[in-house]
């Protein structure tokens, strides 16, 4: 399960680093925050552990960068996991982190039932748990990104496109994703604001992707059974990619004036394409450097004993008349 869950971090970054470092730097003098532990005393928060399992991503290093450098203003060490996309690894490792010094733990549980009794065993050790991308049964906190809403917002946009290109008519390909949380909020409010804005549009298949290849491999197929598809909208920008190669793959001009290509999850490939005037023509992203931060922030809060600290980080919609914001995203990619 865990390796088909090639799921993006966020999108505005920082050029990518490169190989993520072990661990992170911290400042000279900045006072860390503090937090009761289990026997009421104030502990401080000093090291935060990171562990999302998805570290071949180039996004990965890119996030953690940003992150290392702003827990650096904050007095506070950064450890990162190596799970390798690999479930049964990143229960070892945060296992093994569990009698660590590590005072909180930020995670993306790409299979929550197999980690929420790790959340507890952390909790019940002293430690905070925040939750990445989802929600478990137990948490101090979760870290969010307006997951449906960002499923709405491109919908909305191809809706919009499909009414005025397509006379109101098409036919769709949804890339989905309903392995976890965050995937199958994105695609509720992909299929339902699709089917609000342009009820004249046929879904024709509702195929699960996540990575490029798996975008790349439902697509050829659902061209295969379905050759005149208009418009292709995939949960995650990197499914997205792969169905954009397979539309060019299958003989469709990258500049074709009536297909569309939607993804969440800006990336690269995406805003070259879209800044190329190709029919990659919309993406919903959220702030990577908002990420990187809220990553640190949302523990630090925590230990000032903070109860309401989760967040859930607001989206916004790219089209390719966002010339400014293409270009600073690209920049941000190192692109």
């Amino acid at each position: 399960m865990l390796s088909r869950r090639n799921l993006l971090l966020g999108t505005a970054s920082l050029t990518a680093l490169g190989t993520a470092a072990a661990c992170g730097r911290t400042t000279d003098g900045a006072a860390p925050a503090s937090r009761p532990d289990g026997a009421g005393n104030p502990r401080p928060v000093k090291k935060i552990l990171f562990d999302y399992p998805f570290t071949s991503l180039p996004i990965y290093a890119a996030i953690t960068g940003i992150m290392i450098d702003y827990a650096g203003t904050k007095g506070v060490e950064i450890v990162l996991t190596n799970d390798n996309n690999d479930l049964t690894q990143q229960v070892t490792n945060l296992t093994t982190h569990l009698g660590s010094d590590v005072d909180a733990v930020v995670s993306f549980p790409a299979d929550p039932a197999s980690l929420d009794s790790l959340a507890q065993q952390y909790m019940a050790a002293g430690k905070h748990w925040v939750t990445y991308g989802g929600d478990l049964d137990h948490q101090d906190a979760t870290l969010q990104f307006s997951f449906e809403q960002s499923g709405r917002q491109l919908a909305e946009d191809a809706a919009q496109w499909i009414q005025g290109t397509l006379g109101g008519r098409a036919k769709v390909l949804i890339v989905e994703d309903q392995v976890i949380q965050i995937g199958r909020e994105r695609t509720k409010g992909l299929v339902e604001a699709l089917a609000e804005k342009a009820p004249g549009a046929q879904i024709v298949a509702q195929q699960q992707g996540i990575t490029p290849s798996e975008g790349l491999s439902v697509t050829t197929a659902a061209l295969a059974q379905h050759p005149d598809i208009d418009v292709v909208l995939a949960a995650t920008g990197d499914a997205a990619q792969g169905a954009y190669q397979a539309l060019v793959t299958a003989g469709r001009p990258e500049d074709d004036p009536r297909t569309y290509v939607g993804g969440l999850d800006a990336n690269l490939f995406a805003l070259q394409r879209m800044k190329a005037g190709n029919f990659f023509r919309g993406t919903v992203t959220v702030d990577g450097v908002a990420i990187a931060q809220a990553v640190v922030d949302i523990p630090l809060a925590l230990g000032r004993g903070e109860t309401d600290a989760s967040r859930d980080l607001p989206v916004s919609l790219v089209t390719p008349t966002d010339t400014a914001q293409i270009d600073a995203l690209i920049e941000q990619f190192g692109g």
